[in-house]
C-alpha cells in the first residue's frame, strides 16, 4: 500500500495532486456537516451567520440581485440550460462532450433529491422573500450551480484558448456559482451549513466524473 501511494504521487502532476486535495476535503467537510449539523443539530454557527448577513448586508438593492443570482441556477433554467448544452454539444457531434454532461447532470440531479429525501432537513424560519418547498439539505441551487458551471469551466479549460483567457473565463464561472450560493443564505432559504454542504457535494461529484472520464473515456 506504502508502494502505491508513492508511485501515485511520483507519477501525478500537481494539478492532479491538487485537485485530489481539494476533493479530500470537500468530503472532509460535507462529513463534518452532516455529523455536526445534522446529527448532532448543532445549528449555532448557521444561526451567527443568518444575524450577520441580516445586521451588516441585508438591503433593497442587493436584495434584488440576490434573487438574480438566485435565479441563475433555479429550477425553470436549468430545465431548459442543461438540455440545451447537451444537444448543442451533440449537434455539432461531440458526443463524447454530450454525454459527459448527461451523465454529471442527470446524476447530480439524483445524487441531490436522494439527500434531500434521506435528510429530510426543514427550510430555515423566516425566509427573506417567499418561501420555498422542498428539504433543506443539500442546498440544490448550490450544487447544481457547481456541477452546471464548473461543467462549462472544464470545457473551457479543454479549449484551444491562451492560458489567461482560460483562468479568466474559470475564474467568472466559480465566482459565479459562489454568489449564487451565496445568494440562498442571503434570501435566508437556505442554512449556510446546506450551501456549504452543497458546494462540497457538487465540486466532489463533478471532480470524481472529470477523473472518470479521463481514465476510462476520455474527452479530447
Amino acid at each position: 500500500m506504502i508502494d502505491f501511494f508513492k508511485n501515485f504521487y511520483k507519477n501525478s502532476s500537481a494539478k492532479l495532486l491538487l485537485s485530489l486535495f481539494f476533493f479530500a476535503m470537500a468530503l472532509f467537510i460535507f462529513g463534518v456537516i452532516t455529523d455536526e449539523v445534522l446529527l448532532e443539530k448543532e445549528e449555532k454557527v448557521d444561526f451567527l451567520i443568518f444575524d450577520l448577513v441580516r445586521n451588516h448586508l441585508i438591503n433593497p438593492g442587493a436584495t434584488g440581485y440576490m434573487a438574480a443570482f438566485t435565479n441563475l441556477s433555479s429550477v425553470t433554467l436549468m430545465k431548459i440550460a442543461y438540455p440545451a448544452l447537451i444537444i448543442i454539444l451533440f449537434l455539432f457531434r461531440d458526443y463524447r462532450r454530450a454525454f459527459f454532461s448527461f451523465v454529471v447532470g442527470s446524476g447530480g440531479l439524483l445524487i441531490i433529491y436522494l439527500m434531500k429525501i434521506f435528510f429530510a432537513r426543514p427550510r430555515p424560519p423566516y425566509p427573506l422573500l417567499n418561501p420555498e418547498e422542498g428539504f433543506s439539505f443539500p442546498s440544490g441551487h448550490s450544487t447544481f450551480s457547481f456541477i452546471f458551471y464548473g461543467t462549462l469551466a472544464y470545457f473551457v479549460w479543454l479549449t484551444d484558448l491562451p492560458k489567461i483567457w482560460k483562468y479568466l473565463m474559470m475564474s467568472f464561472l466559480v465566482l459565479l456559482s459562489l454568489m449564487i450560493a451565496f445568494s440562498r443564505i442571503y434570501l435566508r432559504v437556505h442554512y449556510p451549513s446546506d450551501v456549504l454542504g452543497g458546494i462540497c457535494l457538487g465540486y466532489s461529484w463533478l471532480f470524481l466524473m472529470i477523473y472518470a472520464f479521463r481514465k476510462w473515456f476520455p474527452i479530447s
